[in-house]
């Protein structure tokens, strides 16, 4: 067996083993390999910073935060026709800098830098994350993490940001740093087995297959069509209305589930998702934060009517 990683990284277990891909893993894998979305499947997450950074501690909690996050550092391979997947050790996770304070508009810099960052493609090969901070401003920063999908989703993206988050404060302050909460990678394909091989996942596909619209391969088009925006600038911050937030905030208590999947879930129901693919992200987000937490939420696939919540379109 030949495994090919980048020469910055070792596997993290001694007996080399190797694991196979989920099925929305194999999914992601098998479009980039056929040239569909490419580094559409790169997620980024751009985070002001007020006040002064000290970066070797910020570089010291990334390299922690990705260390504990064994799922976020799989690296993927081919052999005899299949893929497989292992855990690779990074011990020091690069934080590219740039000194933006003299630029006429350094927050848009910083943007169209992030931007080109989430461009270039990362290999499957690893590492599929970086990070890079801006300084906007003498007491100013912009934190950015770009990571791809076939390791992470947008929840488990937020929750490695609050675990750097963490491990930063309890660093510059001296205070104890809280256990990590990650599991493992081992986890992940346990768990997601576990999940399709349930009555749940049986129920899911019948809910989904029900509730949305047929395919029409909208999503196989070129990268950007003429007169389209592009994807990866940043759009204006959007102000929802202070109901809505409320009762986001109501059930979000009431069901011990995310905020942020609770306005997923309102736009699959009231917006309608323009295909199955962009439906199964939104769907997986509680594997997600399964294996990448290790411990099984108390959830269950949000089916919504519509007094569930107002609608946000208005």
């Amino acid at each position: 067996m030949v495994l090919i990683v980048e020469p910055c990284g070792r596997p993290t277990d001694r007996d080399g083993q190797a694991y196979p891909l989920t099925r929305g893993q194999l999914g992601i894998w098998l479009a980039q390999e056929t040239g569909q979305l490419g580094t559409e499947w790169q997620l980024g997450l751009f985070v002001r910073i007020g006040g002064t950074v000290d970066r070797d501690a910020l570089q010291r909690a990334i390299s922690q935060a990705v260390q504990e996050a064994e799922a976020c550092r799989a690296a993927f391979f081919e052999v005899d026709g299949q893929v497989f997947q292992r855990a690779i050790d990074y011990p020091d996770v690069e934080l590219a800098f740039y000194d933006l304070s003299c630029s006429r508009d350094p927050v848009q810099e910083a943007h169209e830098l992030a931007s080109s960052i989430q461009r270039t493609a990362m290999p499957f090969t690893g590492p599929l994350f970086k990070f890079a901070l801006f300084r906007t401003r003498p007491d100013e920063f912009h934190l950015f993490a770009c990571c791809h999908h076939i390791v992470i989703d947008g929840t488990g993206l937020a929750l490695a940001g609050h675990r750097i988050a963490a491990v930063y404060s309890a660093i510059v302050s001296g205070t104890p740093i809280s256990p990590a909460f990650f599991g493992s990678l081992q986890d992940r394909v346990s768990s997601e087995s576990e999940y399709e091989e349930s009555n749940d996942y049986l129920d899911d596909q019948a809910y989904w297959t029900k509730n949305l619209p047929a395919e029409n391969g909208s999503h196989y088009r070129s990268p950007q069509a003429a007169g389209e925006p592009d994807p990866y600038c940043s759009s204006a911050p959007v102000q929802l209305d202070a109901v809505v937030l409320r009762r986001v905030y109501e059930l979000s208590r009431a069901w011990n589930v995310p905020r942020s999947s609770i306005i997923t879930a309102a736009r699959t129901r009231d917006c309608r998702l323009p295909s199955r693919q962009a439906a199964a992200r939104s769907d997986c987000s509680k594997r997600r934060y399964e294996y990448l937490v290790g411990a099984r939420p108390r959830t269950r696939c949000l089916r919504w009517r519509r007094e569930h919540i107002l609608c946000c379109a208005g």
